[in-house]
C-alpha cells in the first residue's frame, strides 16, 4: 500500500460513526419535516374549511350519503337496532333533511358575519407579514399594499 492509499484509508470505527451521525441526522431531518407537515395539516384543518368535529361547522354543513349511512352505522352498533328501527329511523332522518337545511340556510349569513368579524380582529393583532399569510390559510388574496402599512 502506498504513503497516499494509507493517509486516506479511514479506521473502521470511524466510518461507522460517521454512518452513524449521519443517519441519526437525516432520520431527525426526515422527522422534522414529517412532523412538519402533518402540524401544517391540523393547522390548516382547524383554520381552514369545514371541519366535522366543530360542532358549529358540522351544523352548517349538509350531511352527505357517507355521512348519513355513517350516523346509521353508529346507531345500528351502540344501540343494537333492528332492521325495521334503522328503515324507521333511516326515514325520520330524512323527512327531517329539508327542516335542517332551511335552518342552516337562515343561520350561515350570520355565522358568516361573525367569522368575518373574528378574522377582521385577528388580523388587527398580526404583522402585516402574519397577516399575508394568515389570509393565505383561508384562500384569500394578500391585502393590497395600502393595508398591509397598518401595524398592531
Amino acid at each position: 500500500m502506498s504513503a497516499d492509499s494509507a493517509a486516506r484509508t479511514v479506521p473502521p470505527r470511524t466510518l461507522a460513526a460517521g454512518v452513524l451521525v449521519t443517519l441519526v441526522v437525516a432520520a431527525g431531518l426526515v422527522g422534522a419535516a414529517i412532523d412538519r407537515l402533518a402540524l401544517h395539516e391540523r393547522v390548516n384543518a382547524a383554520i381552514v374549511g369545514d371541519t366535522s368535529y366543530h360542532p358549529l361547522s358540522s351544523a352548517l354543513r349538509a350531511p352527505t350519503d357517507a355521512d348519513r349511512r355513517e350516523v346509521s352505522r353508529e346507531l345500528t352498533s351502540q344501540l343494537g337496532l333492528t332492521p325495521t328501527q334503522e328503515r324507521v329511523i333511516d326515514s325520520i332522518m330524512m323527512s327531517r333533511a329539508d327542516q335542517f337545511q332551511k335552518l342552516r340556510d337562515e343561520i350561515r349569513p350570520r355565522v358568516e358575519e361573525l367569522v368575518g368579524e373574528v378574522r377582521a380582529d385577528v388580523e388587527q393583532v398580526l404583522t402585516p407579514e402574519q397577516r399575508d399569510r394568515y389570509r393565505r390559510l383561508h384562500g384569500e388574496p394578500p391585502a393590497p399594499a395600502a393595508q398591509t402599512g397598518r401595524r398592531p
